[in-house]
């Protein structure tokens, strides 16, 4: 007889634990039974245990084994969850017990979620015991965490309903990887959760976890979408698993089209743990990259963690950018909400709050579980762990670094890391600890660089090398601060990695640095045999370290420039620069602190900090060509590196590919892996397939620079790609089988600098394929009769990337099926609707009509005397912040019938030079007419522009000038264009051909530059550098605009825009005067001054 059972039966626990289990049901073979509380389904015969080791069959029924029994109890800081925006500040009781339905290579918490042997480490507690002592203790909430409470839902779910008859908030710390049958039960009585995101492809959740990626997805939308559960997401990024920025772009985009933008994202950095230990920590610039990649897909409300990150961890309000919650790991600073508004602009902020935050601090606090009486009160009069109000005193109100020897090191979220130091490992140390210089010949010399050179290679090549202490002789026991090694190509930097100790012998120090240097700065790919007779080295001894004594802006007397290198550092941020940066870069001693700071991912002005530490130190470099130290080691070393499939390997996947794309358009079971075919790491694929009566072939593309990806895997998922466009044309079965396919596998990345100085020397054709990439497009170009420099081209062309001087440019070894094969992941342009709906009301600008008439009527003079003006530069932040400078400036101009509003491209989606292909834009109470005739003529004739709705879909530095131009002139008609980066000669291009468009016209469209100045720095600072723009500006020459932005590292967003309205109006002979409306920064309205930014109005004719 069937059966099956969802509910849990109402029956008591064991005193052993064992309870009966929900979500089974009885299988068609004799006395087995099928789980059905997560994806895996197992079936198990009787005593069996499922994959999680929690769920059993036992009695001929399932059921848990661990009711009542924890691991332990620990009373944390809400936001270690992470929860950010649920009560920030408050106290959480957390707890776990035993076993885990996935198994997480990286699992922190193996200790516990492998568990086997419950009984001699647990702890028994009952669930209104855990109430009980959560509201005695004072914690707002109670948190079902270490592993995950999937696969103790019953015990988790009694827990949660005794909590809210005692008025405790209950939190999951999961990773969704639940049936749909279980999880309505399981999220009924959580009040948040935090859902363990752990990577975005299917081929990481198979191998690191023993999972699958669809059923995450799936629980994370229902919960989002059918539940009132705070959610928030976190994501470990682990090196060389899942911290590709491609996958990470994607998992954003996801986000923001099933989710929305309001859901808190966390990016935590992971720590070598359990089965990973073959890699070291996520450098803080890999989690940066991915903050920076999720801000940009629209994502409001981003964060790090596992890091000391103040910047990037506290919550800044989506509608005027600054800080509400300031956050320095799990200590709160200032608190500037009301309820759950902006107390700055009114802005809500997503998320659950109370009156006020809480005070719990940093803390983490073990506790024994307190037995509940019997009568205990069915209700807390109010919700325990409610702080009263803090009161923001402005600035930071976080303790001092030194105070928080409290905070723990680990999370909740896998393998926390007590040190990020990076590239400039070691710790900070005193004078008296630091060598002086060691006493070396020049024969000294030439045996190091030697050594070094040698020990770079065999780390590349994969050869053996034995100790250093022989080749460097007697200076192999010379003591030192520490040593780095520098490789460069053509003058770009390769890599450069060190090791440095108190006094550690120079080879130990060398040859850390020499193999890391060859294969592990996280900022680059391996370096490849084929570049090793390319490189320059610097081998850098360094010594005398000394800790900077002076306070403030003291400091600059301690940097002797040439002579000193500075290392700096703050909680767990450290970086370090040598002595040769401020020399190359032109820097003086306050420059060089400054670029430290960023190095280390501090704000700017952090060296002046009383909580910094800085420390000087002295080197030198020994320079050579890399090639001159390896002797006869050179004719040992292989031309080609292995790591990709031969040419038989290759037909045998390409074979498997047809069939697979074949069965999987019919509606076919595929075949997932083939046997016996090759499956190594590579660095990616193209399959291609050519349809009947199609002359281009489609190419289904997936590369990565850094990193690797699992061929077959990475093969089947372009083979669904395929399929997909293969079901979609349509094709009868004759025609089908007509089709064919080609197949190119990548391996062995090498870096031949940028676009404006490339270096394919060495490029074979034949063996590798030429790349160029800007971090976000690529173009990919093969094709053995034709030179590299030829293929470069191609790539850049169809990439168009020829206006991106800074983009890398690679090679990859390659195995190909196709005679020449041209591809690329430049984003097409889509047309879009005809009405382009505000995406900015609400957050730059209001969103009610009536708001945005009174703030209009505020903004505007009252008199105005307006002048036909050919062109303007308008700053295009908040209202709040900038309105009324912009409004000023817009007020002075006589607006002709046409108006083009070009902006810097602020939003990863679309063509990178984008003409708004929209008839009329809405705004709030209003519409304002564009020009499709006028934005069809600029697609059409300027190179690399296109008419792209999804470039323009969520920008808001057109829209929020929008109003203030409706209201000015109504009639006035707008055509927005939204900008990449672009090189000068490009822009040029650009304003000849616009300039060529806009002579046709009757009357001259006025010319806006949508454009903010210097961004997030000091007031101080951010005026300097924005006098200098300016100053450029009202020279009235777009070269010297263009250059002193670029030279002085001014984070003018709009320069681009900037220039080409200048060139354009120059050759349109409207570029002889200009004046400045004014100037001001977000301080003067913030009052905050350590985190600006400048916005200007300026009017040219």
């Amino acid at each position: 007889m069937n059966r099956s059972v969802i509910t849990p039966p109402d029956e008591p626990a064991s005193p052993e634990g064992i309870k009966a289990g929900g979500w089974w049901h009885t299988s068609a073979q004799p006395e087995r039974l099928v789980c059905d509380l997560c994806p895996r389904g197992c079936t198990l015969g009787p005593g069996d245990r499922g994959f999680c080791f929690v769920r059993q069959n036992l009695g001929g029924q399932i059921v848990s084994t661990t009711y009542g029994r924890s691991t332990g109890f620990c009373i944390d800081p809400i936001e270690k969850k992470p929860l950010n925006h649920f009560y920030p500040g408050t106290a959480v009781l957390s707890f776990g017990t035993a076993g885990c339905n996935l198994g997480c290579k990286f699992c922190q918490n193996w200790s516990i979620s492998k568990s086997r042997e419950v009984d001699r480490c647990a702890e028994q507690a009952m669930p209104e015991d855990i109430a009980y002592t959560a509201r005695q203790l004072g914690c707002h909430s109670v948190a079902f965490t270490y592993n995950d409470p999937i696969v103790w839902a019953e015990y988790a779910i009694d827990t949660a309903r005794a909590c809210h008859e005692l008025g405790i908030r209950t939190v999951a710390v999961t990773s969704g990887y639940i049936s749909p049958a279980a999880r309505e039960s399981l999220f009924a009585v959580m009040d948040a959760a935090n859902v363990d995101l752990k990577g975005f492809t299917e081929d990481f959740y198979w191998k690191l976890t023993s999972g699958h990626l669809q059923p995450v997805l799936d629980t994370i939308a229902w919960l989002v979408r059918h539940t009132g559960v705070w959610v928030e997401l976190t994501n470990l990024v682990i090196p060389r698993a899942n911290d590709s920025l491609e996958d990470i772009r994607r998992m954003c985009d996801w986000i923001l089209a099933e989710l929305g933008p309001e859901v808190p994202l966390h990016f935590t950095a992971f720590h070598p743990d359990f089965r990973l230990r073959d890699r070291g920590p996520t450098p803080p610039e890999t989690l940066l990259a991915a903050y920076e990649v999720a801000r940009s897909a629209g994502l409001h409300y981003v964060y790090t963690g596992n890091i000391s990150d103040p910047e990037h961890q506290s919550t800044y309000c989506p509608g005027c950018g600054r800080v509400v919650i300031e956050r320095d790991g799990y200590w709160l600073g200032e608190y500037a909400l009301d309820g759950d508004r902006c107390r700055h602009c009114g802005t809500r902020i997503s998320g659950r709050f109370g009156d006020g935050p809480g005070d719990w601090g940093g803390r983490r606090q073990p506790v024994r579980i307190r037995r509940a009486p019997s009568a205990a009160p069915a209700k807390a009069a109010n919700p325990p762990g409610r702080s009263p109000p803090v009161e923001s005193k402005g600035g930071s109100t976080m303790r001092a670094n030194s105070s928080k020897s409290e905070n723990p090191t680990h999370s909740d979220n896998p393998n926390a890391s007590a040190s990020a130091a990076g590239n400039e490992g070691g710790q900070l140390q005193p004078a008296e600890a630091s060598p002086p210089r060691p006493q070396l010949t020049p024969a000294d010399e030439e045996r190091i660089f030697r050594a070094a050179g040698q020990r770079v290679a065999a780390a590349v090549c994969g050869q053996p090398s034995g100790p250093l202490d022989e080749a460097l002789g007697e200076a192999a026991g010379a003591n030192l601060f520490g040593s780095f090694v520098s490789l460069k190509r053509a003058g770009q930097l390769r890599s450069c990695c060190g090791y440095l100790g108190p006094a550690v012998p120079l080879a130990e120090a060398l040859d850390h640095a020499a193999v890391r240097a060859a294969r592990e700065d996280p900022r680059f790919p391996p370096i490849s045999p084929a570049e090793l007779e390319h490189l320059d080295m610097e081998v850098w001894l360094l010594w005398g370290a000394k800790t900077v004594p002076f306070r403030g802006e003291e400091r600059v007397k301690a940097i002797e420039i040439g002579k000193h290198g500075v290392q700096i550092s703050r909680g767990h941020h450290r970086g370090l620069l040598l002595p040769s940066v401020a020399v190359e870069h032109g820097l003086d001693a306050a420059g060089f602190l400054r670029q430290v700071c960023l190095k280390a991912g501090l704000p700017p002005h952090a060296w002046r900090e009383d909580d910094t530490t800085l420390v000087t130190f002295e080197g030198y470099a020994i320079r050579g060509k890399l090639k001159s130290a390896l002797g006869e080691m050179a004719s040992r070393l292989p031309e080609v590196a292995p790591g990709g499939p031969t040419p038989k390997e290759l037909a045998d996947l390409l074979a498997f590919c047809r069939r697979n794309v074949i069965d999987l358009a019919r509606g076919y079971t595929p075949s997932y892996y083939l046997p016996g075919g090759f499956d190594g790491g590579v660095c990616g694929a193209v399959l291609t397939m050519r349809l009947p009566r199609v002359t281009e072939p489609l190419t289904y593309p997936k590369l990565v620079l850094r990193g690797e990806l699992p061929l077959q895997a990475t093969l089947f998922e372009l083979c669904e790609n395929a399929a997909r466009r293969l079901q979609s044309a349509r094709l009868d079965s004759a025609a089908m089988d007509r089709i064919s396919c080609g197949l190119s596998v990548f391996w062995d990345p090498a870096l031949h600098g940028t676009l404006s100085e490339p270096d394919l020397s060495g490029v074979d054709p034949e063996r590798r394929a030429v790349l160029v990439s800007d971090g976000r497009t690529w173009g990919l170009a093969f094709d053995p009769a034709r030179p590299a420099s030829e293929l470069l081209e191609t790539a850049c062309e169809r990439a168009r990337l020829r206006g991106s001087p800074n983009a890398q440019v690679a090679s990859f070894s390659v195995v190909s099926s196709e005679p020449r094969l041209v591809t690329s992941n430049a984003p097409r342009a889509e047309p879009g609707p005809t009405v382009r709906p505000p995406a900015a009301a609400g957050q730059y600008y209001p969103l009610e009509p009536h708001a945005v008439e009174e703030w209009l009527a505020q903004m505007i003079p009252a008199s105005r005397t307006p002048e036909p003006w050919a062109g303007a530069l308008v700053p295009h932040a908040g209202w709040k912040y900038c309105g009324r400078l912009a409004a000023a400036t817009l007020a002075r101009i006589q607006f002709p019938s046409r108006a083009i509003v070009i902006c810097p491209k602020h939003t990863r989606p679309g063509a990178m030079y984008a003409v708004a292909p929209h008839h009329v834009w809405a705004l709030p109470g209003r519409n304002l007419e564009s020009d499709p005739d006028l934005a069809r003529m600029l697609a059409e004739r300027v190179t690399d522009f296109a008419l792209d709705s999804e470039s323009h879909r969520r920008e808001h530095a057109i829209e929020v000038l929008l109003p203030l131009i409706a209201r000015l002139s109504p009639q006035t008609k707008v055509v927005g264009v939204v900008l990449w980066h672009a090189s000068l000669d490009q822009i040029r291009r650009f304003a000849d051909q616009m300039a060529e468009v806009l002579r046709e016209l009757p009357e001259l469209p006025l010319l806006v530059i949508s454009t903010d100045m210097n961004h997030y720095e000091e007031d101080q600072w951010t005026r300097k550098v924005d006098r200098l723009a300016l100053d450029a500006l009202q020279t009235l020459d777009p070269a010297k605009v263009y250059e002193t932005v670029r030279s002085n590292k001014i984070s003018m967003c709009g320069v681009v825009p900037a220039v080409l309205v200048m060139e354009t109006l120059r050759r349109l002979d409207r570029l002889h005067r200009c004046e400045l409306v004014g100037y001001c920064t977000s301080g003067d309205i913030s009052g905050d001054r350590d985190h600006v930014v400048g916005y200007a109005g300026m009017l040219f004719g």
